[in-house]
C-alpha cells in the first residue's frame, strides 16, 4: 500500500441498538430465567394487594367456617333445589364442552379450563355424595359414581392443565434457544462478511 493512496472507508454498518428491555413477566423473561436456573423470573407482576387480599379472605372465612358448624341443621327442606342441581350440571357440561374444544384447537386456555374442570367435578362429586339419603340405594349409587366417574375425571382434568402449563414452557424455551442460534449465526455471518482493513505502514 503506497504512502500517498487514500485509505479505503469501511463499508458502513447499521449501529448496534441497546437491548430491549421487555417488561417483567412476559414470556422471554420467564425463558431466561429458566434457561439460567433462576426462580425469580418465574414469579408474576401481581401488586402486593392482591396477597393481602387472600390471606385476609381465608383469614375471614376461618371464623364462618366454625361458626356454621355449630349452627347448621342436618336437615333442611330447600326451595327450587331441582334448578340449582340443573343450572350446576349445565355449567360443568358447558365447561367440558370448553375444554374439549381448546384441547382440539390446542388453545393456550386449554390449562386454565381444565383446571375449572376439575374443580367443578369435585365439587359435584362431594355434594352428590353428602345430599343423597342413605334409603333406596341413593346413597351408595352416588359413592359409586363418584369414585368411578367424577373423582378419576377430575384427576384427568387437572394432569391436563399442569401437563399444559409444562409444554407451554418447554416450548417457550425451545422458542428462545432458536432465537439465540439465530442471533448468533447472523452475528458470524456479519462478521465474515466484513472486509478486513489492512494496517497502515
Amino acid at each position: 500500500m503506497s504512502v500517498g493512496s487514500p485509505r479505503p472507508r469501511p463499508l458502513p454498518f447499521p449501529r448496534e441498538e441497546p437491548p430491549v428491555e421487555l417488561p417483567s413477566g412476559t414470556p422471554m423473561d420467564a425463558i431466561g430465567a429458566a434457561l439460567h436456573h433462576e426462580r425469580r423470573g418465574d414469579r408474576l407482576p401481581l401488586p402486593k394487594w392482591v396477597a393481602a387480599l387472600a390471606i385476609g379472605s381465608v383469614l375471614g372465612f376461618l371464623p364462618w367456617i366454625v361458626y356454621l358448624g355449630f349452627t347448621l341443621p342436618a336437615k333442611v327442606r330447600a326451595q327450587h333445589y331441582d334448578i340449582a342441581w340443573l343450572g350446576f350440571d349445565c355449567a360443568m357440561c358447558t365447561i367440558l364442552a370448553a375444554l374439549a374444544f381448546c384441547a382440539i384447537r390446542r388453545h393456550a386456555a386449554t390449562g386454565p379450563v381444565a383446571a375449572v374442570a376439575s374443580t367443578m367435578l369435585v365439587v359435584d362429586g362431594w355434594f352428590d355424595v353428602f345430599t343423597s339419603s342413605a334409603g333406596h340405594g341413593e346413597l351408595s349409587l352416588a359413592i359409586v359414581l363418584a369414585l368411578c366417574g367424577e373423582l378419576p375425571l377430575a384427576i384427568l382434568c387437572g394432569w391436563v392443565a399442569v401437563h399444559a402449563e409444562r409444554i407451554r414452557s418447554r416450548a417457550y424455551r425451545t422458542l428462545h434457544l432458536r432465537w439465540q442460534r439465530a442471533v448468533r449465526t447472523a452475528e458470524d455471518a456479519i462478521t465474515v462478511s466484513r472486509p478486513r482493513v489492512a494496517p497502515r505502514p
